[in-house]
């Protein structure tokens, strides 16, 4: 056992009776989806993803309600899984670049939001922070489609709570250092506060108009946000969870990994 795991000995343990240590979760990374659609264990852990997107998304904002698209394929997705027979997400979310819809002939999905939801003064400043990005030869990308098994968000501690948050900070943070992407826009919801929490990880929002009714959540209100920088406090929670990161496994095609064997 490595120095982080000896280090960190607290039993998280849900209302439910579950206990699970930092032992027992797996950090995994899907790059490009479609290359890797013949493996029946990467398929099924999608499909696993998408089940608890299905169920958190229509639990909160309605059953007509469903958090996935063509970029799910080509995109990032970024998942924390409980090891097992095999993995079970946790929780989940994907990221992708501008080159990369580019690429895929995709609207970046943050201009269709906001063209379709947002303000014009929204949109100016959305076109601004791209046009600028691309002068500066800026990577930047647009992650979202963030959901938590609804069955393990029922019955967490605030501890295993406060965990999840640090984690989805690992993930972001490390993502887009290792990628070399410089900048980050995402969508908040004000509804479970994830607006509060994208601020808490250095993102400022991209006008004073950038709160609006989403449509495609039944018109419950949504923030877009912006950053170059993570806060301090992103940065230090990603350093202390840094040996969960090192340990993922990743599926890309420069580095392919077995799934099955990490469970």
């Amino acid at each position: 056992m490595n120095k982080f795991l000896v280090e960190y000995t607290e039993k998280l343990v849900f209302k439910g009776g579950i206990m699970l240590t930092i032992d027992d979760l797996q950090v995994v990374v899907i790059e490009d989806l479609k290359d890797f659609w013949n493996d029946k264990d990467i398929r099924q852990l999608y499909c696993d993803t998408i089940d608890i997107k299905l169920q958190g998304y229509g639990n909160v904002y309605g059953h007509n309600v469903i958090s996935s698209d063509k970029i799910d394929y080509f995109g990032t997705h970024l998942i924390v899984c409980q090891k097992g027979i095999r993995l079970k997400p946790l929780f989940s979310y994907k990221s992708v670049t501008l080159d990369k819809c580019e690429e895929y002939k995709t609207a970046f999905p943050c201009i269709s939001l906001v063209e379709a939801d947002g303000s014009k003064e929204c949109l100016s400043e959305l076109s601004n922070i791209l046009n600028e990005s691309k002068k500066s030869n800026n990577k930047i990308s647009f992650d979202y489609s963030w959901a938590q098994d609804p069955n393990i968000k029922s019955l967490r501690t605030p501890e295993m709570k406060l965990l999840f948050q640090d984690l989805i900070m690992l993930l972001v943070v490390k993502h887009h250092e290792d990628h070399g992407i410089n900048e980050m826009i995402t969508c908040g919801s004000v509804k479970v506060k994830t607006d509060q929490f994208f601020q808490k990880m250095g993102f400022d929002p991209i006008s004073s108009n950038s709160i609006f009714p989403q449509s495609s959540l039944n018109g419950d209100l949504a923030q877009i946000f912006h950053t170059k920088v993570f806060s301090k406090y992103a940065l230090d929670i990603s350093k202390k969870y840094e040996a969960l990161w090192d340990a993922r496994i990743s599926y890309s095609s420069q580095n392919i990994q077995v799934l099955k064997k990490a469970a």
